[in-house]
């Protein structure tokens, strides 16, 4: 046929592309499936992948009848968290690279050159010093020790910056002509033409602030402030990690839930925002 000759590298590629993303898909497939199975039925043999009778017994224990660790408190602490952190980054972040981008002021060079060179730092040198200052501060086991450290970051004001750069001047020229000040500059205009790298970033912070584990694990100690990724990880070590299939997947599944519900409403400006700017995941 010719138009499989013609089309035919298409097709291959297509075909390993959708046996890949079928491989990828098996892990989470399995972990939905085991977490509404009974848990007795995890273990037999051989193993069904549609549960015989599906239930959310496994969800209610993990949430409502299991104390040891609060599950579903550290599930509401992670979507303030990540929620609280991803709208403050947006602001600081926005207002920092339009300065950096449209104001002219002295040094705003050696500033900017400061905040990309901060990119080479790890992060892990800066834990210390920072657990020193909000322990200082008395800041430790509440919400701002998890969401302040967070609106420090370069890679942010780099992001916005850039994308800035691309906006054309004469937009602003014309809208300063007819009275605008410029914060209404700012958001009127700038904001709205840089959406793509505006969901890109809200996605990669939602995402970082979602999973972070060390630095929870490091600031909060008691159990009611533990974030999720804390919280299944003293779960498991409760129950000397001998605890039953079901109850841990059913919380990896809720834990997956959040980030997953946000990509697909934003996947079409997180798409154009990694095209524009070249990131990768």
């Amino acid at each position: 046929m010719p138009w499989v000759r013609r089309n035919l590298k298409q097709i291959v590629l297509m075909v390993a592309l959708t046996i890949l993303a079928v491989f990828w898909l098996l892990p989470i497939l399995w972990a939905v499936s085991t977490s509404l199975k009974p848990n007795p039925h995890t273990y037999r043999h051989p193993p069904r992948w549609i549960p015989e009778v599906a239930t959310l017994e496994n969800f209610r224990e993990v949430f409502f009848t299991i104390r040891t660790t609060p599950i579903w408190r550290a599930y509401y602490n992670s979507l303030i968290v990540a929620i609280c952190t991803t709208f403050l980054v947006l602001v600081v972040s926005s207002l920092a690279a339009y300065a950096l981008a449209r104001l002219d002021f002295p040094g705003r060079n050696v500033v900017f050159a400061i905040i990309v060179s901060s990119l080479l730092i790890p992060g892990q040198i800066t834990l210390i010093p920072v657990f020193l200052r909000l322990h200082r501060w008395g800041w430790l086991n509440s919400y701002k020790a998890l969401i302040v450290p967070a609106l420090a970051g370069p890679f942010a004001v780099f992001l916005l910056r850039q994308f800035m750069l691309s906006v054309p001047r004469d937009l602003e020229d014309a809208a300063r002509i007819d009275g605008c000040s410029r914060f209404r500059i700012f958001y009127t205009i700038v904001l709205p033409l840089i959406k793509p790298a505006l969901t890109t970033l809200a996605i990669f912070t939602f995402f970082g602030s979602w999973n972070d584990f060390m630095w929870p694990l490091i600031v909060m100690t008691r159990r009611d402030m533990m974030t999720l990724p804390v919280a299944l990880q003293a779960y498991l070590a409760a129950f000397n990690y001998m605890i039953e299939a079901g109850y841990i997947l059913a919380a990896s599944v809720a834990a997956t839930l959040p980030p997953a519900v946000f990509f697909l409403i934003f996947r079409r400006y997180i798409i154009k925002g990694i095209a524009l700017s070249g990131l990768k995941f």
